[in-house]
C-alpha cells in the first residue's frame, strides 16, 4: 500500500503518476480508498444524480437534476439522429415510452393524493359536527382503499423510475447544427514536418537527454526532469497569460468532486468507477468522491453547482485555472502521449443561451487558442469534430492537432466544447434576470494539455544526433530560469 503522504511527496519531485494500485490514508473515520483499478467497477453502482423514491429514505442527493425532458423529447428524431450520428447503443423511443409511463402514474398518484385529501376534509367536518356517523364510516372505508391504491402505485413508480429517469439521463447533448458527420478542417499551419533520419519518440529523446523517465511499476508514470520540467511551467504560464489578457479572470478548484458532479457532466453512472473513484472502504458509498484534478470541466462544473448569477448583466462570466487533470487509463499512446495525469490550462465561460452571444464566444475562443499555438510556429491542425467524437455533453467542439513524427498520428493538445445548457440543467447553475431564472449555457476552453504538448515539441524539433530545439518563444523563457 502506497501511503498518501508518500505519493505527495514523490509529486513534489514531478512524478506524474495514477497507479493501478490502492492507496490508502487515514481520516476521521478510518481509512479512505483510491483505486484505478477496475475491481470496484464490478460492484452494484446506482446514480447518485438521480435518487429515486425507493432509496430516498438511505441515500442523500447532493443535489437533484431539472427533471424536464420536454426540450429533448420534442423533435425525437433530432434526439434520434443526435444518437445515432455519435454510435451510442441507446433506445431512444423506449427511454421516451417509459418516461412517459412514469409521468402518467406520478399524474395518477396525485390525483389519488388530491382525493384523499377531499376526503379527509370531508371525514373531519363530520367528525366536527358528530353528524352522519353511517356516512363518515363509508368515507373512511373509502379512504383506507384510496391509501391502498396510493401504496401499490407508489411501489409502481418507484421500479418504473429508477429506469425511465436514469434512462432520460443518460442521453446526450443535442447536436449543434454546425457538428457534422465528418470532421472539418479549418486551418493548418505549413505541413507535416520532413526529417531526413528516422525520427525517434519523445521517449527515447527525453530518456537520452535525461529529461524524462518512465517509471517500470505503471506504463503511465512518468518523472519530468531538468529542461523538460521547466518546459512544462514555462509552457502553463505561456497559455495561463495569454488568456489572462483576454479578460479571463483566475481561480483554483478542487481536485476532487462529488459522483454526482459526474454524472451531471454527462459520465453515465456505471462508467463512474473507471474514473478515479475514491471510497471510504467501509460498506456502501452511494455519493463517494472522483480524483479529476482541478484543470478539469468536472472542477469548474461543481464550482458553479446551485449558483445562481443575480444579475444577466454579469454574463459572460470567463475564469481560468492552471492545474492537474486526470483522466481515465488509456494505453493507446506510448508515454507521455498516453499519460493519466497532466497539467492543464483551462478557461470556463458561463453565458446566456443567445445565438448570436454563443457564436461570438466560439469564434473567440478559437481564434485566441489559435493564436497561442501559431507563434510556437510548430505545424498544427484545427479542426471542428464529427459528431462521432463528441463526449456526451458536448454539442460541438474544436480540437486543435498536432502531428506525432513516431507515431504518425496527430494527437490533440487542446479543446474547445460547447455545453449549451445540458450540464446546468443537470446541476443547476442559472442566471436571475428580473423576477424569473434561467439555465446559463456553458463553454471548456481546453488551451493546453501539457504533457502532450511536451512530447510533441521535442519530437517536432527534434534533430539527427538526438537533441532537440524548442520555439524561440518558449527557449527564451526555459533560460530565463
Amino acid at each position: 500500500m502506497m501511503r498518501w503522504h508518500q505519493a505527495a511527496r514523490l509529486a513534489g519531485r514531478h512524478l506524474h503518476k495514477v497507479c493501478t494500485y490502492h492507496w490508502s490514508f487515514p481520516t476521521n473515520s478510518g481509512k479512505a480508498l483510491f483505486s484505478c483499478s477496475s475491481r470496484l467497477s464490478e460492484e452494484e453502482v446506482f446514480s447518485a444524480l438521480y435518487i429515486p423514491g425507493s432509496r430516498a429514505t438511505t441515500t442523500d442527493g447532493v443535489v437533484t437534476p431539472y427533471l424536464d425532458f420536454s426540450k429533448q423529447f420534442e423533435d425525437v428524431a433530432l434526439l434520434e439522429h443526435s444518437v445515432t450520428q455519435r454510435c451510442m447503443n441507446i433506445d431512444v423511443n423506449g427511454i421516451i415510452r417509459k418516461y412517459s409511463e412514469w409521468k402518467d402514474l406520478e399524474k395518477h398518484r396525485s390525483d389519488l393524493e388530491e382525493k384523499k385529501a377531499t376526503l379527509t376534509k370531508a371525514v373531519n367536518s363530520l367528525q366536527k359536527n358528530k353528524k352522519n356517523k353511517e356516512q363518515m364510516n363509508v368515507l373512511k372505508e373509502h379512504g383506507k382503499k384510496l391509501r391502498n391504491e396510493t401504496k401499490s402505485l407508489t411501489q409502481k413508480i418507484w421500479d418504473l423510475e429508477e429506469i425511465a429517469v436514469t434512462g432520460a439521463l443518460s442521453l446526450p447533448n443535442n447536436l449543434h447544427e454546425s457538428t457534422g458527420t465528418n470532421d472539418k478542417l479549418f486551418f493548418s499551419l505549413s505541413k507535416k514536418p520532413v526529417f531526413s533520419f528516422q525520427p525517434k519518440s519523445h521517449i527515447d529523446l527525453g530518456t537520452k537527454s535525461d529529461e524524462l523517465e518512465i517509471i517500470d511499476n505503471s506504463p503511465t508514470a512518468y518523472y519530468l526532469k531538468n529542461r523538460l520540467a521547466l518546459l512544462e511551467l514555462v509552457c502553463n504560464d505561456y497559455f495561463l497569460s495569454t488568456m489572462n489578457n483576454q479578460g479571463f479572470t483566475m481561480m483554483s478548484n478542487s481536485d476532487f468532486v462529488k459522483a454526482a458532479i459526474m454524472e451531471g457532466c454527462g459520465i453515465h453512472f456505471r462508467d463512474r468507477p473507471q474514473h478515479n473513484r475514491l471510497s471510504t472502504g467501509a460498506g456502501h458509498d452511494t455519493n463517494p468522491l472522483h480524483l479529476v484534478g482541478g484543470g478539469s470541466l468536472q472542477a469548474f462544473s461543481a464550482y458553479f453547482t446551485k449558483q445562481i448569477v443575480e444579475k444577466s448583466d454579469h454574463l459572460p462570466v470567463r475564469v481560468i485555472t492552471t492545474g492537474r487533470n486526470y483522466s481515465p487509463s488509456s494505453l493507446t499512446h506510448p508515454g507521455l502521449l498516453g499519460c493519466r495525469q497532466s497539467s492543464v490550462v483551462d478557461g470556463f465561460v458561463l453565458y446566456e443561451d443567445v445565438g448570436v452571444q454563443e457564436k461570438t464566444l466560439l469564434q473567440e475562443a478559437v481564434v485566441m487558442v489559435t493564436e497561442c499555438y501559431l507563434h510556437l510556429r510548430v505545424h498544427f491542425q484545427v479542426v471542428q469534430y464529427s459528431a462521432k467524437k463528441l463526449e456526451v455533453h458536448e454539442s460541438a467542439a474544436v480540437g486543435f492537432l498536432m502531428f506525432s513524427p513516431h507515431t504518425g498520428q496527430y494527437h490533440e493538445v487542446a479543446r474547445i466544447s460547447l455545453c449549451g445548457d445540458y450540464i446546468s440543467r443537470r446541476l443547476w447553475t442559472l442566471c436571475r434576470k428580473d423576477k424569473s431564472a434561467s439555465f446559463v449555457s456553458m463553454l471548456h476552453i481546453r488551451a493546453c494539455h501539457t504533457a502532450h504538448l511536451l512530447a510533441l515539441l521535442v519530437e517536432n524539433g527534434q534533430e539527427e544526433n538526438g537533441s532537440y530545439r524548442l520555439p524561440e518563444c518558449l527557449q527564451s523563457a526555459v533560460d530565463s530560469f
